[in-house]
């Protein structure tokens, strides 16, 4: 009997390049369990990317990725709609999504362990969103997580260009940098939430201060930005913050860190099945969205669940 297939995929930057060791332990774990392994690591996202779809096109026992919610964002643009179930070893900072489905974080032997069970017994279906932009020569791009639109957004490109602190803390550094600055932005957005057997529509047609649409309940670390938000629901989590000064965004900002803002009176949690947001001039230009922690791109961009898209190699669901 052939041995199963696997293809590894790691980000040597992740966790200030810790992962690039853990890469090096997965690839070797993988190999004495006696998977024949395929290492897909590219020079850059789109190598990688490229490496590994063409790899699971020639066909993959399953995907895995060494990092953090960069390297899973990655991997559900192989994997998601396409049938090849994602493993994760998580070697990241933040690492949101594999705590989202309950997998070890920093430590190899366990996560090889789990994926392996979970190979065997069978992988766990979940949702995945799918974005889309108005251009039709711009591929569209899944994400697992979070998409965020606002000041999330505008905080994510801060932390992103900062090499110190690490995880939670240079989120936090960020935040504050951001709010310093912060400036309600222009959004509208045509919502669709499911209703009675079909759907509804509805329009947020305001200044904001946060946008996130979730399919995971957390960003940056372990920010509990939707704390209700469940991967397998077949539903996105939009939050909503409408606008405010800076230092009412100062005072609701940090809630978000324990998930205590959606208490707020001028916070708003609506499932949804689909969002299409666009900038308006009733406050400054919102900034670029990001989802998984990777650059999506300015607005207007349209969100979509696609209940089931993605397998992962995850204990089942509680």
């Amino acid at each position: 009997m052939s041995p199963r297939v696997l293809g590894v995929v790691v980000n040597p930057t992740a966790d200030r390049g810790h992962a690039d060791r853990a890469g090096v332990r997965t690839l070797a774990r993988l190999r004495e369990r006696g998977f024949e392994v395929r290492e897909l690591s590219g020079s850059s996202f789109d190598d990688a990317l490229a490496r590994a779809r063409a790899a699971a096109a020639d066909g993959l026992d399953a995907l895995v990725v060494v990092g953090g919610d960069g390297m899973v964002h990655l991997g559900a643009n192989v994997c998601a709609g396409q049938g090849t179930p994602l493993g994760i070893v998580a070697a990241g900072s933040g690492n949101d999504y594999a705590r989202a489905l309950r997998l070890p974080v920093r430590d190899v032997d366990r996560a090889v362990r789990v994926l392996v069970d979970a190979l065997d017994a069978g992988p766990r279906v979940v949702d995945a969103a799918r974005v889309t932009s108005d251009d039709p020569d711009e591929e569209p791009r899944w994400f697992c997580g979070v998409l965020s639109a606002g000041l999330d957004a505008a905080v994510n490109a801060r932390a992103n260009g900062m090499r110190r602190p690490r995880g939670r803390a240079k989120y936090a550094v960020a935040a504050l940098q951001e709010l310093a600055r912060f400036r309600p932005f222009g959004y509208r957005l045509q919502i669709e939430s499911r209703a009675d057997g079909g759907t509804v529509t509805s329009v947020w047609d305001s200044p904001g201060t946060l946008v996130a649409v979730a399919n995971g309940p957390a960003i940056g670390g372990g920010i509990r930005i939707a704390p209700g938000a469940l991967v397998d629901d077949g539903d996105l989590d939009l939050v909503l913050a409408g606008p405010l000064t800076r230092h009412g965004a100062l005072r609701v900002f940090p809630l978000t860190y324990v998930g205590k803002h959606v208490g707020h009176r001028v916070v708003d949690v609506r499932r949804v099945v689909r969002v299409r947001l666009e900038a308006t001039d009733q406050g400054v230009a919102p900034p670029p969205a990001f989802a998984d922690g990777e650059l999506i791109g300015c607005l207007p961009r349209e969100v979509r669940v696609v209940a089931g898209a993605l397998r992962v190699l995850a204990p089942a669901a509680p």
